[in-house]
């Protein structure tokens, strides 16, 4: 319990106001009461200072009303203004090549699932920042603008499917600039774009955006670019053939390592090599030292207002004076 305006309480001189009033009243003096009824009970001393004593519990209770008793309601969590971050994420179908994920044993993992779950982390570590994800193979895709409802992104991102068949190419100017266009309209100070992809930029797109006059155009908007080359350079990705079920092998194309540190160096960021889970796990863990936060969120408590059961008690105590004063307590003056 607290007071929010504890400056009201000098009132609380003015509680015992009711009974110096009483005590001050003129009163008319009887020389004998043979003239009055004796027949019936009399009012003892005590009883006939009970309205008085209403009175002055009911200012008390006024004047705490006014000074407005609060408890703690609970705490909200309120954002700074963090930093805005879009990851561009490949998910074309070499994505779903199996590699070890870098611990000791036989563990195998796409290179999309490591990607799902590496940015889980790295979004759950960062609650005050507005984050969005691009998903992109020949084309790109919005799956969640920047968002600081990290609950439905991390629902988004944890249902990502590899590209149809039908969407074959990595067309990464195009999603870039989707990236952009979302990070234009944050009101973000610091804006970071997370490119991550395995492969050639190969659009089967007419009049695609190249990547470096993306990269450029992240320049011209103040977004730094990093970049990640996810997988070994000779990956095997496994697709089970429709009619005889049997797996059929295919090597995927190692990821441009030169155009990406190219796009690095155009956007201000840096280029990173993961070779597998663990690696890619590096990799988030040094976007996330790089790209901190330059205002930290605030924890503010609510308080709930309890005047009012302060208002209706003095409010009855006056009510139950007023009722014994205009009967068996009736006083003359």
């Amino acid at each position: 319990m607290r007071l929010a305006e504890p400056g009201w309480l000098v009132l609380l001189v003015l509680a015992p106001l009711p009974w110096l009033l009483v005590r001050s009243r003129p009163r008319i003096s009887w020389p004998t009461l043979a003239g009055f009824p004796q027949g019936g009970k009399i009012a003892t001393a005590a009883m006939s200072g009970i309205p008085v004593l209403l009175r002055v519990l009911a200012t008390i209770g006024m004047v705490v009303a006014l000074a407005r008793p609060q408890t703690v309601g609970g705490h909200t969590r309120i954002a700074g203004q963090g930093v805005a971050i879009m990851a561009v994420l490949d998910h074309s179908p070499s994505m779903k090549t199996e590699e070890p994920d870098g611990d000791e044993g036989d563990t195998r993992i796409s290179r999309l699932e490591a990607a799902k779950r590496t940015f889980a982390r790295f979004v759950e570590g960062r609650p005050d920042d507005l984050i969005g994800l691009i998903v992109f193979a020949n084309y790109p895709d919005r799956a969640s603008p920047p968002t600081l409802d990290h609950a439905f992104l991390l629902e988004k991102a944890r249902s990502l499917l590899p590209a149809r068949p039908g969407d074959q190419g990595t067309n990464i100017g195009d999603a870039i600039a989707l990236a952009l266009e979302d990070l234009h309209a944050a009101p973000q100070r610091k804006k970071v774009l997370i490119l991550l992809t395995d492969g050639q930029n190969n659009p089967a797109v007419p009049r695609p955006l190249s990547p470096e006059d993306a990269a450029r155009l992240a320049k011209e908007l103040g977004v730094t670019l990093h970049t990640i080359a996810i997988g070994q350079p000779e990956g095997i990705v496994r697709e089970p053939e429709p009619v005889t079920k049997l797996d059929l092998i295919a090597q995927v194309e190692a990821p441009d390592y030169v155009l990406l540190k190219r796009l690095a160096k155009i956007g201000g960021g840096r280029a990173f090599v993961a070779a597998n889970a663990n690696e890619l796990d590096r990799v988030f863990r040094t976007i996330d030292a790089l790209e901190k936060s330059p205002v930290q969120g605030e924890i503010r408590t609510r308080y709930r207002e309890e005047y009012r059961p302060w208002v209706i008690v003095a409010l009855a105590l006056l009510a139950t004076d007023r009722l014994l004063s205009s009967g068996r307590l009736k006083r003359l003056p």
